[in-house]
C-alpha cells in the first residue's frame, strides 16, 4: 500500500513539474510576443519622428537654398511626398500593428520588427546625409554673405 502511495505521489509530482513547465514555456513566449509589439510601436513612434525631423531639416534647407539664387532650386514638392509617402506607409503599418499583430504569429511579429528595423536604419543614414549637406549648405551660406564657414 505504501508502494501504491509513493507511486501516486510521484506521478503526481511529475504532473505538477510537467504543468509548471507547460506555464513557464507559455510565459516565455507571452514575453516574446509582448517584447515583439512594444518594439514595434516604440519604432513605429521612432519612426515618425525621424520622417518629422527630415521634413523639418528639408524645410530648412529649401529655405536656405531660395535665399541664395546661384544655388540650384530643390524639389521641395518632390521632398515633401516623398516624406508624406513614408508617413502613409507608417500610417498603414500601424493599422497592421492594431488590427493583425494581435493575432500574427511569433515569425510575423519578428519580421515586421525587423522591416521596420531596416527601415528606419535606412532613413537614419539619410538623415545623416541630410544633416552632412545642410551643414554644407550653412557654410556656402555664410561665405556666400562673407562669413567664415564653420569647423
Amino acid at each position: 500500500m505504501k508502494f501504491d502511495i509513493t507511486l501516486a505521489g510521484l506521478g503526481l509530482a511529475m504532473v505538477a513539474a510537467l504543468i509548471a513547465a507547460i506555464a513557464v514555456l507559455r510565459s516565455r513566449r507571452a514575453s516574446r510576443r509582448e517584447q515583439a509589439l512594444r518594439r514595434l510601436l516604440d519604432d513605429a513612434d521612432r519612426m515618425e519622428q525621424d520622417l518629422k525631423e527630415c521634413r523639418t531639416r528639408l524645410d530648412r534647407a529649401h529655405a536656405s537654398v531660395t535665399v541664395m539664387p546661384s544655388l540650384p532650386a530643390p524639389q521641395r514638392a518632390d521632398a515633401h511626398a516623398a516624406v508624406d509617402a513614408a508617413l502613409r506607409e507608417l500610417l498603414a503599418h500601424r493599422l497592421w500593428i492594431r488590427d493583425r499583430a494581435p493575432a500574427a504569429s511569433q515569425a510575423e511579429l519578428n519580421r515586421a520588427v525587423a522591416a521596420l528595423a531596416q527601415a528606419r536604419a535606412q532613413l537614419q543614414k539619410q538623415l545623416i546625409v541630410l544633416g552632412t549637406a545642410q551643414h554644407e549648405l550653412d557654410d556656402a551660406m555664410r561665405e556666400h554673405l562673407g562669413q567664415e564657414p564653420t569647423a
